[in-house]
């Protein structure tokens, strides 16, 4: 499985950088960015749904016009009329990242510095909090990331408590892949296959070149 991070550029301006794409997303979403005051959560936010249409676009042959979404009782998103098409996607401070298999799958992506002891003792098990303060196995941010790259995977979003369960043993049955992105970002995805999980990194500009080709013909 691939897990593909998209870098924007944190100096760029919206109305120049991505707003002639603004069209090419869901009425929805358009709707959610115009009321966002932060340029870069506007980036994010226009670079997440463009990097899931191109995303869907290249694995599944759909015009841009054609897709459609389903939603999940928890808010997941789901492929219209595709069961055999699943994606999941994350974005934090300037990144995307996204996943899809045949199979089930999350991921999550936040800043490597965001730890709080507080929130591990709220919603970790014993074991993970151990892990990070006592064992120091792990980092806060592999196990956070994990945590809700796991109840992407189940649908449930946060209605499942994060403390219900353990992602360093195997009572969840799945796998979990972390890396370090640069700028101080980890991104993690849940599988419940062995398929090996690579990363690939690309700039905003990158994807912005192949939707020139596939969104604007």
């Amino acid at each position: 499985m691939e897990i593909l991070v998209v870098k924007a550029d944190p100096e760029a301006d919206f109305d120049s950088y991505c707003g002639r794409f603004v069209k090419y997303i869901s009425p929805e979403r358009r709707e959610r960015v115009e009321r966002m005051r932060s340029e870069r959560d506007r980036i994010t936010s226009v670079l997440a749904e463009l990097t899931v249409r191109i995303q869907i676009i290249l694995h599944t042959g759909m015009k841009n016009e054609d897709i459609r979404f389903d939603y999940g009782e928890h808010g997941k998103p789901f492929l219209h009329g595709r069961d055999d098409f699943q994606f999941s996607f994350s974005h934090a401070g300037g990144y995307v990242a996204f996943v899809c298999g045949k199979r089930s799958v999350g991921v999550d992506i936040e800043r490597t510095d965001r730890e709080k002891e507080n929130i591990a003792r709220r919603h970790f098990t014993e074991n993970e909090y151990e892990a990070i303060y006592t064992r120091k196995e792990k980092t806060f941010a592999e196990i956070w990331t994990a945590k809700e790259a796991y109840v992407k995977y189940l649908g449930t979003g946060l209605s499942k408590g994060l403390n219900t369960f353990d992602v360093l043993d195997d009572s969840t049955g799945c796998r979990f892949v972390s890396f370090d992105v640069d700028s101080g970002m980890t991104v993690t995805s849940c599988q419940d296959t062995d398929e090996e999980t690579v990363l690939k990194m690309i700039t905003a500009d990158e994807l912005f070149e192949s939707l020139k080709g596939m969104l604007l013909k």
